[in-house]
């Protein structure tokens, strides 16, 4: 029996062996590079990698995010990987579960918090490391604020110490400080003594990160950060949400591009980016007309925010669809989700599906265009555009290089504009049409330095008018 056996077992330890290592082998990749921690820059405007190179933050809202299984947090992270997203946004929770029906707390305490839920929360922190993306922590909502700590700061602090020290080691962390802050009061103006909350918490991180890790806060609708936090030494960035509507004049908001300019203005200067425009496929206005049964956002409502905003002057941008933040999943296809506030936004459609929604593909081309020219420098200028930039759907935006060698224009509609392309060069001008559907450019002839030039667009859609100075022998946009 051994002469038999043993070698046959052998044999068999061999081919397991192998068979584990050839698996090893066809799954790995090298060694990820390290995913670097992320700064403000030295102008106060953008933000960098460690070693000062820019970085452009194109983000996703993956809130919920802890309701999938590890193989499909996988899938999801590998995808928005592939279409060069690179921040999630991901909220924790107080009185929620992840995939597992684990809660973050024992009795609903923060001082007593449930290890099966916050290890589903380090599995998805170190899934994002191995798709280097960076990933936004939201502790809580600002409506769980209340519940947890009730008028309680050092409740506050001891938690954001005990979540601090958890993930201080984490070089592609950062911190929102809450979510929807401002829902702590009902969406009414925060008090003094609500806002001692967030600022404990807020300073129980930085305690432990020592300042290693970015962090700002999300507010509600139509609404920034600056508004309430400025000017606290704690928020490196300012966070607006622009809110669920395709036009926010038309519901007498101010659009994102507004806030940005304003918060842009603001003193001491700090980064700003809108982190909640409409989501792809929600309906118009879903939280002020309470129905589903409108008009939905498109690709060409969540470019038109991505384009304003960064043109306005944001570091970044944050897109989202409305069936991949909370990872819905109906209970027959073509269900929609009805209206319920807090729970319902009018989702109809399998998130794995949504994920290749035209608007997610698009986003990845506001980034390699913003990347194709140096980002340091570059300032909102509207009085690039001759007449009236226009309000409501037919905003144009425009920027620039602050040294002149290069210019940016975008029209949400394809009509003429007319250009002051004297302040770009005082030689000649290379032009360039910039199709924000497909990330390609078609060259738009050259034309000397003048007052004002004319531009018409190739079609009715909106495009990207790109002017740069010749003699700095640019790639096309889009382009490395």
């Amino acid at each position: 029996m051994k002469t038999r056996w043993l070698p046959s077992l052998f044999a068999m330890a061999i081919l397991v062996c192998s068979v584990g290592w050839s698996e090893r082998a066809l799954r790995a990749d090298p060694a990820p590079a390290p995913v670097p921690r992320l700064k403000v820059s030295e102008d106060r405007r953008f933000l960098t990698m460690a070693d000062g190179k820019p970085f452009f933050w194109l983000g996703d809202t993956a809130w919920w995010l802890r309701l999938i299984p590890p193989e499909n947090v996988a899938r999801y992270m590998a995808h928005r990987a592939r279409q060069r997203f690179n921040v999630l946004q991901v909220h924790c929770g107080y009185a929620v579960v992840d995939y597992g029906d684990h809660r973050p707390f024992l009795d609903n305490d923060t001082d007593k918090p449930e290890e099966a839920f916050w290890r589903t929360m380090d599995a998805l922190v170190a899934q994002a490391l191995d798709n280097r993306l960076h990933i936004a922590l939201t502790p809580l909502w600002g409506d769980e604020y209340g519940k947890a700590f009730g008028k309680d700061a050092a409740k506050a602090a001891r938690f954001g110490r005990w979540i601090g020290k958890r993930y201080a080691s984490r070089p592609h962390i950062l911190w929102i400080v809450s979510g929807e802050y401002d829902s702590i009061n009902g969406y009414r103006p925060v008090t003094a003594e609500q806002k001692t909350l967030f600022t404990a918490l807020a300073e129980g991180l930085r305690q432990e990160h020592h300042g290693a890790q970015l962090m700002t806060l999300h507010p509600g609708s139509a609404r920034t950060s600056s508004k309430d936090f400025h000017e606290v030494p704690w928020l490196d960035f300012n966070m607006l949400q622009s809110g669920h509507m395709n036009d926010c004049s038309a519901y007498g908001k101010p659009e994102n591009y507004e806030m940005v300019t304003s918060d842009w203005s603001l003193e001491p200067v700090k980064p700003v980016l809108d982190g909640e425009p409409i989501y792809e496929d929600t309906p118009d206005g879903i939280f002020a007309r309470g129905n589903i049964n409108g008009p939905r956002a498109d690709a060409a409502a969540v470019r038109r925010k991505a384009y304003w905003a960064v043109f306005a002057g944001a570091c970044g941008h944050t897109y989202g669809h409305n069936d991949v933040y909370g990872f819905y999943v109906p209970a027959h296809p073509g269900e929609a989700e009805n209206f319920a506030w807090g729970k319902g936004s009018g989702r109809r459609g399998h998130w794995k599906d949504a994920l290749d929604a035209p608007g997610a593909i698009q986003m990845q081309y506001v980034r390699a265009l913003m990347e194709s020219r140096p980002i340091p420098g570059r300032i909102p200028d509207p009085t690039l555009v001759i007449g009236d930039p226009l309000k409501g759907l037919n905003h144009i935006a425009a920027t620039r290089a602050s040294d002149g060698s290069y210019a940016m224009i975008y029209l949400p509609f394809g009509k003429p504009v007319h250009i002051r392309t004297d302040k770009i060069s005082e030689r000649a001008i290379r032009c360039w049409w910039f199709d924000p559907r497909t990330g390609n450019a078609r060259p738009a002839g050259e034309h000397a330095a003048q007052a004002e030039v004319e531009f018409q667009p190739p079609s009715a859609e909106d495009w990207v008018l790109v002017l740069d100075d010749a003699a700095k022998n640019y790639p096309p946009p889009g382009r490395p």
